[in-house]
């Protein structure tokens, strides 16, 4: 009788024992603080990016995130082909790419996260201190081609633009604002990195250039970052005077900051892993605080602006 109430209890223990040894296993899988993620940022965002994912590592020891850098239009090849699951990028989709998605039927999501300036910068032997979006966009096009041609800047020579390549989310920003989508002439230097456009203005007294304002916590040693004026721009229907405006957070936050980007997280089934959950702190408070603090525009948190001094 007992041989045989024992064998009979088997199964049951045998479950017992399964569920015991079970729960007292590691969890290994994916979750949205738990897990491997690889993602692509364009280049001229990735410090600013950068930090976002070195802040979410730090408060999730289980996340593990291998955070690449390329040209923005490569980045969202990279979407599409499934190479990743997140990238982040300084312009919206393109009319090609949103072809693509409809084409094959994808799914993507696109979250607003921050704007970004886009500074212009020359050498700092150069006296300019202000030009207007109409200028940039004549030196772009090949009308405005000397330095004296915009008065006393205390340089001579040609004006040389320090741009990333056509692939890059800096050229493309350039291209759309700045020219209307009409093609540049030959006034660019092609600079492989954001590092490799400020090192190039820095060397030349005839050179001027666009970077990130994520790139950029102070103005870079021998350069100096002009304030920009929109002749099409007022802050109201009376206004007749011409502003300038410096990249501050509060002109850009008001969009009175003629060059303002607006940056994007784009995810392609990401599941509910750690793109999910890398997405929600950047977009979150604790994530919009951090691109205040590297210079950039909160997109999805209120603002508390400061009493600016007169520009």
């Amino acid at each position: 009788m007992k041989i045989a109430s024992f064998h009979k209890l088997l199964p049951f223990l045998s479950l017992v024992l399964s569920l015991t040894w079970t729960g007292c296993q590691e969890d290994t899988r994916d979750s949205p603080t738990r897990g491997k993620l690889v993602m692509i940022s364009s280049e001229d965002i990735y410090p600013a990016i950068d930090s976002e994912v070195k802040e979410f590592e730090s408060l999730y020891e289980k996340v593990h995130i291998t955070h690449l850098q390329s040209t923005t239009r490569d980045a969202v090849v990279q979407l599409l082909n499934d190479s990743v699951k997140i990238i982040t990028s300084p312009r919206p989709l393109n009319d090609e790419e949103k072809g693509v998605i409809k084409k094959y039927k994808l799914e993507v999501d696109t979250f607003k996260i921050a704007y970004d300036a886009a500074l212009v910068l020359v050498n700092d032997k150069n006296s300019l201190t202000r030009i207007t979006v109409d200028e940039l966009r004549e030196i772009m096009l090949g009308k405005l081609t000397a330095w004296r041609e915009l008065g006393e800047t205390k340089v001579g020579g040609k004006i040389v633009v320090a741009l990333g390549g056509p692939n890059s989310g800096m050229y493309e920003y350039v291209l759309q604002r700045v020219t209307g989508l009409q093609p540049f002439a030959n006034v660019v230097y092609p600079c492989s990195t954001t590092t490799h456009a400020i090192s190039f203005i820095a060397e030349h007294s005839n050179a001027i250039g666009f970077v990130s304002q994520g790139w950029v916590s102070e103005t870079p040693a021998k350069t100096r970052i002009l304030a920009i004026g929109d002749p099409a721009f007022r802050r109201d229907s009376t206004s007749t005077t011409l502003e300038y405006f410096p990249p501050l957070q509060a002109h850009v936050y008001r969009d009175y900051y003629p060059l303002r980007r607006t940056l994007y997280i784009f995810s392609k089934d990401a599941g509910t892993g750690v793109g999910v959950g890398f997405t929600a702190f950047v977009t979150g408070a604790q994530g919009q605080k951090l691109f205040l603090k590297n210079g950039l525009v909160p997109a999805t948190m209120p603002v508390r602006l400061i009493q600016l001094q007169s520009q």
